[in-house]
């Protein structure tokens, strides 16, 4: 296995930043963070984050967008849990609400409607119910929705 050598010059630092964010898009923070396990001084660090921002490689706001739009529709997350992911990720609170407020609330509640259809499979049994509960409020859904999803899911099956 390859030693990893501390990153001790600003242009080597820069030059990992670089490579990093060929790969996928990272925030300012998870960049940090990288970037110090290299043994990367906080001044370097700073220095090529700022490089990084000046040409637009490195952008919470658009990150956060993204990511938060990504999550909702690839990982089926709900508000709370986006929102928990994007604070994992170091993104500002006022970032994470500008990146909540552009997702479609009326398309969330649409596919945690399919979700919940799809969860159920046309069981019913209270223990089902139970599982769908738990299973929706991990991925971060409120409570309230999941319920009125459920309630209206058993009626339209009931009533078929």
């Amino acid at each position: 296995m390859k030693k990893q050598t501390p990153l001790t010059s600003y242009e080597a630092v820069k030059e990992k930043a670089l490579r990093l964010l060929e790969f996928r898009s990272h925030s300012e923070e998870e960049l940090r963070q990288k970037l110090k396990r290299q043994g990367a001084s906080d001044e370097h660090i700073e220095d090529a984050i700022d490089f990084c921002r000046h040409y637009g490689f490195v952008n919470d706001e658009r990150y956060a967008a993204a990511k938060a739009k990504d999550l909702m529709k690839l990982k089926k997350y709900g508000p709370r849990r986006i929102r928990a992911e994007l604070k994992a990720k170091g993104i500002s609170p006022e970032l994470i609400e500008t990146a909540m407020s552009e997702l479609d609330e009326e398309e969330s509640g649409t596919e945690l409607r399919k979700l919940v259809e799809k969860k159920l499979a046309g069981d019913f049994s209270p223990k089902s119910l139970n599982r769908c509960l738990r299973y929706f409020l991990y991925r971060g859904y409120e409570l309230r929705d999941i319920r009125g999803c459920i309630d209206e899911t058993v009626a339209m099956n009931l009533s078929d």
